[in-house]
């Protein structure tokens, strides 16, 4: 075998053993971040409450929310989606009971105090009725594990 040929292989060797590393390493480092629990609105003068439900298995993500106004008044949405971790960053797609659907961000604002921002982007909209609840909140993490059904 020509030396040329040899140096080639390793490489090629060098270079698998890198990338396998590499992606190992992500997504040991995606396993790290814990976003099971439940969350819900930061700030005790809020006229409405919105709460939302993770499980986190490696770096895929189960996730539910619901919300309301304090008053019982006006639509009350439910939903769910699915979502994945990548580089600290939760982001999931979801589908409410309004039929609405749109995409998510979830990302920690200060390390260790609990303080999440969760940014909602409505994608379709079938009903605007729940609209005013989605946008960019804050969220405080209250338990390390999803809310009972």
């Amino acid at each position: 075998m020509a030396k040329s040929s040899v140096v080639s292989i390793l490489r090629c060797l060098i270079l698998f053993v890198f990338v396998i590393f590499a992606g190992t390493a992500s997504a040991r480092a995606d396993d790290k971040v814990n976003y099971s629990g439940h969350y819900e609105l930061a700030g005790k003068k809020s006229d409405r409450s919105f709460s939302l439900d993770i499980t986190q298995d490696h770096s895929r993500a189960d996730v539910s929310f619901s919300a309301a106004m304090s008053d019982g008044s006006g639509a009350a949405p439910d939903g769910e989606g699915k979502g994945r971790i990548e580089d600290g960053v939760l982001s999931f797609k979801f589908k409410d009971s309004f039929d609405n659907e749109g995409t998510c961000t979830l990302t920690p604002v200060k390390a260790g105090e609990g303080t999440y921002r969760l940014v909602m982007t409505i994608l379709k909209v079938i009903n605007p009725e729940p609209m005013h609840f989605y946008g960019e909140m804050a969220l405080h993490k209250v338990a390390d594990q999803p809310a009972s059904p």
